[in-house]
């Protein structure tokens, strides 16, 4: 977006300081130097899956520090390392998942690396299908009005983390705006006026497949830009400027509004789709270099250094810095035993309550008619359920 003024003009008007700026750096050379280490943990056979947020960092640093974490709720795609790292998760946490060790606060090395999730933060972990995060977006909205009409009820909500004013996050890439769940959770948010954010990242590709063959115009936002009940803004990811005053803009109209929003950022993606991929197969070489022209990793720091926020000098101690950190963790990782294998099947039932036990079991008590469908016979038993608890 625009001139390196007009971008210092954007941070002075959405109240970014110098500090600020410093930090979104420093977020996106963590989440970069992260990647690197997990691909050489890969190599090493010590990391069991990679897939990298690189390019993907501006956008998510900025809607990290707008949106709240243990208030609102996330469900993030596999790019969101950023995201995570900024709203409080920690390098260490992350290479752990990468192990598969205990360390691991998202499913303790159950999962496969790049399944975010902490319960802490309020980060709900997905599925490995891609887009199946869309509905549950939408069924965590839809929990927070139920909630709503709780306490309009006079039922004491206070033990229950509900403020009245969440947001729900989730996200995805340009490729999986073409799932049926995508278009599910969209109309599910617009039909029943549900708060969530759908962030799509736009990197240009669903794996190999161009966007202008995947998405109907090439843009996600120009598809839906009529799309009933939908706000939708467009920002440049690769500037956590424009980014974060996307962020700011869309994240009030939710909790004012009650509403979804889409947030189509336009990222970059340095690396190849996963270590199981080479896009050298199918991008050319000068496409390559001017993404590595645009890629945060590099136009921000240049940006920063432009602008007289950071010299040169101090912006290879930052980097040295994350790196060192990024170095220890993976140190400590590698000291971190991997889950006992008689602990595999915990939490598969509650640790309180025996399932099993004959406290469910009761005397059947056949009344009534006989021959109605077994559709109506299911919608009565979830209705009498339902009254019960």
């Amino acid at each position: 977006m625009g001139t390196m003024e007009e971008k210092l003009n954007l941070a002075k008007k959405y109240g970014l300081s110098k500090q600020d700026l410093k930090g979104f750096l420093r977020n996106i050379y963590l989440s970069r130097k992260l990647d690197d280490a997990e691909i050489r943990m890969r190599k090493q056979n010590k990391a069991f899956f990679q897939i990298s947020s690189a390019g993907h960092e501006g956008i998510l640093s900025a809607i990290a520090k707008v949106l709240k974490p243990n208030y609102d709720y996330f469900i993030p795609y596999y790019r969101d390392r950023a995201l995570c790292l900024a709203l409080g998760v920690t390098p260490y946490e992350m290479l752990c998942q990468a192990n598969g060790n205990v360390g691991d606060k998202s499913s303790h090395g159950r999962q496969m690396p790049a399944h975010w999730g902490h319960e802490a933060y309020n980060i709900i972990s997905k599925s490995s299908c891609t887009g199946t995060q869309f509905l549950q977006a939408c069924g965590i909205a839809e929990s927070g009005q139920f909630f709503k009409e709780l306490k309009d009820q006079g039922v004491d909500t206070s033990n229950y983390s509900y403020h009245g004013d969440e947001i729900v996050y989730t996200s995805s890439g340009d490729g999986t705006t073409s799932q049926g769940e995508f278009w599910e959770g969209l109309t599910t948010a617009c039909v029943n006026k549900l708060p969530i954010m759908f962030l799509v990242e736009d990197n240009g590709y669903a794996i190999s497949v161009p966007v202008e063959v995947q998405t109907p115009g090439g843009s996600i936002s120009k598809a839906l830009a009529e799309f009933p009940g939908l706000k939708v803004f467009r920002c440049d990811g690769n500037c956590p400027i424009d980014s974060y005053a996307t962020a700011v803009e869309s994240s009030d109209y939710i909790r004012k509004e009650r509403g979804p929003v889409l947030v189509h950022a336009n990222v970059t993606r340095p690396y190849s789709h996963s270590l199981s991929d080479d896009h050298k197969n199918y991008r050319t070489q000068k496409e390559l270099e001017k993404e590595l022209e645009e890629d945060v990793f590099n136009s921000f720091p240049r940006l920063l250094i432009s602008a007289g926020f950071i010299s040169e000098e101090e912006n290879s101690e930052l980097l040295k810095e994350v790196s060192s950190e990024v170095k220890e963790a993976m140190e400590q990782t590698f000291q971190t035993p991997w889950p006992k294998i008689e602990t595999s099947t915990d939490h598969v039932f509650s640790h309180d309550i025996d399932v099993t036990s004959n406290d469910f079991e009761t005397v059947p008590n056949f009344s009534g008619k006989d021959d109605i469908p077994m559709a109506l016979a299911l919608n009565k038993t979830l209705k009498s359920e339902d009254e019960k608890n």
